[in-house]
């Protein structure tokens, strides 16, 4: 049955006549609501000229309840109730469902899932979804609880926290930075061709990006293994690439980058539930050791 809303009372004007009636006292409806009692006797007269009905008999003993009132009290409180219900399942199996994080696929293999245990060593009955993207996702419409995404920030709607700022560096494998005979104006930057922010980054650094050759490879996550097998040069955040710096499988090539990479914590505009508030606070504990070059 579909409800037009035009035809129903404020829902303010509903909550003041419910609290009167079981209180029977528009006193003690006004203390419940922390307002005063003309503020609820007017609601209470609203709600009667919207209907057209009498549902209080007043005199200088106080209130009581008409037919008319006694019917729509009843009411009410079954309406309300089922209400309170819902919402009280609703954020139950919200309190409960698994936490959502986005963030990007190297992102997440260099930073969260080396150290993961740790925080499930705190929190062991916290669960966690993982959605490596390296797409920005809208966290509202996709129900996601937390982006970890570098950028300038912050974004409209969302709340935005510094999270730890990294240099971007100019990779490549130890076999073309180690040769002092390479060109590096003639090695390629495995960049694709959708994305703006590298290129950003190096004209920051004084390199044209207009002059320089590219190779897309058609998938972001497949760039730095490209980077390892000499395909070409990598433009990717330190703190991305700490595991292969140490491995040796990359090292950095002898190009500047002024860009310095910031990464922040994104939740959606209201307050984070319980689990939620844990994660972010983990994380930003590790931000410290995270911004130590060589953690």
């Amino acid at each position: 049955m579909a409800i037009d809303w035009t035809k129903l009372p404020s829902l303010t004007a509903l909550r003041a006549f419910e609290a009167a009636a079981q209180t029977g006292s528009f006193s003690q409806a006004a203390r419940s609501f922390n307002v005063t009692h003309a503020a609820v006797a007017q609601q209470v007269r609203a709600l009667e000229e919207h209907l057209g009905l009498k549902l209080f008999e007043r005199s200088a003993r106080g209130v009581q309840l008409t037919a008319e009132g006694s019917e729509l009290a009843r009411t009410l409180v079954t309406g309300f109730a089922l209400i309170a219900q819902g919402v009280e399942a609703l954020q139950d199996k919200n309190r409960n469902r698994p936490l959502r994080v986005t963030t990007t696929a190297f992102f997440a293999e260099s930073v969260i899932f080396p150290r993961i245990t740790d925080f499930w060593k705190q929190h062991s009955d916290i669960e966690i979804s993982f959605t490596p993207s390296d797409e920005p996702i809208d966290l509202v419409a996709q129900g996601m609880d937390i982006g970890i995404r570098a950028g300038r920030g912050p974004w409209p709607g969302l709340r935005c926290l510094d999270f730890v700022q990294s240099p971007t560096r100019a990779l490549a494998a130890p076999s073309l930075v180690d040769d002092p005979g390479v060109d590096w104006s003639q090695v390629p930057w495995l960049i694709p061709d959708s994305s703006t922010w590298e290129r950003e980054a190096l004209s920051q650094s004084g390199i044209d990006a207009r002059q320089i050759k590219t190779v897309d490879l058609g998938n972001p996550a497949l760039e730095i293994r490209a980077g390892e097998e000499g395909m070409g040069l990598v433009l990717e955040a330190e703190i991305d690439v700490r595991a292969q710096l140490a491995a040796g499988s990359l090292k950095i090539a002898p190009i500047p980058i002024a860009h310095v990479s910031r990464f922040f914590i994104v939740t959606p505009p209201w307050t984070p539930r319980p689990p939620v508030a844990a994660f972010i606070a983990w994380l930003r504990a590790l931000a410290p050791q995270l911004s130590a070059t060589g953690d």
